[in-house]
């Protein structure tokens, strides 16, 4: 190889080696707003994460990260001192186990999520599938082979069950670049924390807590310890109540204890906290308090898979599963996302619960979201969830 031909190569590497260093030198330091904005949301899914940190701190400098983890801060600590207050608003109670010629008058006042004329168009075109032996309305194409129904919400999105026998309604939740699932629960004195049959020593699948605690439907609830991503569910975090025995005490710090109380309305609030729990488990962060949403944006949370759990002034129960982590389907959403969700249908308390490859949704035997954990189907081992009990349980 002669010089010139030499001197061609090292100039090219020379070349493409300040190209990426000038590449790395904006992607990590500018202001531009469009670069600090994805970067920040990059830092932040990265360090929410238990194993997958390095993902930002093998590439970024520590004062990057630093700035971004302290503005999460800022948005916890803006959290302190806040708690429910239900005396603000109205807890309304309505005749919602009847038959369906009992309950058709009633339907649109207990189903007040349900657009009307999108309902009466598929009801009459299918009269004859629509009722069960006990004469109970039940729609459920939640499968995940299922063909969408042209049923809507007043807000446009799609619903994918009608179960008035159990008192719910599922909804799939569609945005910019996530999609998942809204259970809304008419009684909340039938939702509660489930655990798994080992609790305290390993966790179970989400099938298998729910059939342990008779359920018909469930969602993951509580973190756990989970070193390098393969915990089994045993070590569970924060305060976990259920039917009113405490059995694992609060973390408190910046966490927020979330759960109902013997009047079976949804409660949230920090370590300075008094409430009395019927159910209840610990994350962060809250989500909405007394009507006001307290996230916008990433807030320091990134994009992940999410779960949370919210309730309406008139006690509906809304259990949310955000899938993620799965590009072209579902990368998550963002706390400020999960929140305006919740908003839209009616939350006037809302908290994230332990979210990424947790976070997993099941009604009538089967899941109905798509886990983002090892296992596809049946998700991973967790120590809990939040359950709609069955109405024989």
């Amino acid at each position: 190889m002669n010089n010139s031909k030499r001197f061609k190569i090292i100039k090219r590497i020379l070349v493409l080696l300040m190209t990426l260093i000038i590449l790395y030198s904006v992607a990590v330091f500018s202001n531009i707003a469009f670069i600090a904005k994805w970067r920040t949301i990059y830092i932040e899914t990265a360090m929410s994460t238990m194993d997958h940190q390095w993902l930002a701190t093998n590439f970024i400098p520590e004062s990057v990260i630093e700035k971004v983890l302290l503005e999460r801060s800022g948005q916890e600590n803006f959290q302190n001192g806040l708690e429910s207050d239900w005396t603000i608003f109205p807890f309304s109670k309505n005749d919602l186990y009847e038959p369906w010629d009992k309950a058709e008058k009633n339907f649109y006042k207990i189903y007040s999520e349900i657009d009307e004329q999108s309902f009466e168009e598929y009801i009459e075109a299918n009269a004859d599938e629509v009722l069960n032996e006990n004469r109970f309305l039940v729609i459920d194409k939640t499968s995940l082979q299922e063909k969408d129904i042209n049923i809507k919400t007043i807000h446009g999105d799609q619903v994918l069950a009608i179960d008035t026998e159990n008192a719910l309604s599922i909804i799939k939740i569609e945005g910019d670049g996530y999609v998942g699932r809204l259970a809304i629960i008419k009684d909340p004195s039938r939702v509660g924390v489930g655990l798994s049959e080992s609790f305290g020593e390993k966790g179970a699948i989400i099938a298998d807590i729910a059939q342990y605690n008779q359920a018909i439907l469930a969602v993951n609830a509580s973190g756990f310890y989970d070193p390098s991503g393969h915990g089994n569910g045993g070590m569970v975090f924060g305060l976990v109540v259920s039917e009113g025995k405490t059995l694992n005490d609060a973390l408190n710090g910046t966490n927020k204890k979330v759960g109902f109380d013997s009047q079976n309305k949804l409660k949230i609030g920090g370590e300075e906290s008094s409430f009395s729990f019927r159910d209840a488990v610990e994350f962060k962060p809250a989500l909405i308090i007394n009507g006001e949403v307290l996230v916008t944006g990433s807030a320091g949370w990134g994009i992940q898979p999410r779960t949370a759990i919210g309730q309406t002034p008139n006690g509906e129960v809304l259990l949310l599963i955000i899938d993620g982590r799965m590009p072209g389907y579902s990368v998550g959403c963002t706390v400020g996302e999960l929140a305006q969700i919740m908003e839209r249908y009616g939350a006037v308390q809302a908290c994230n619960l332990d979210g990424g490859s947790s976070s997993i949704l099941y009604y009538n035997g089967q899941e109905i979201s798509k886990p983002s954990a090892a296992n596809k189907i049946n998700g991973r081992n967790i120590p809990n969830g939040f359950v709609l009990y069955s109405r024989e349980n």
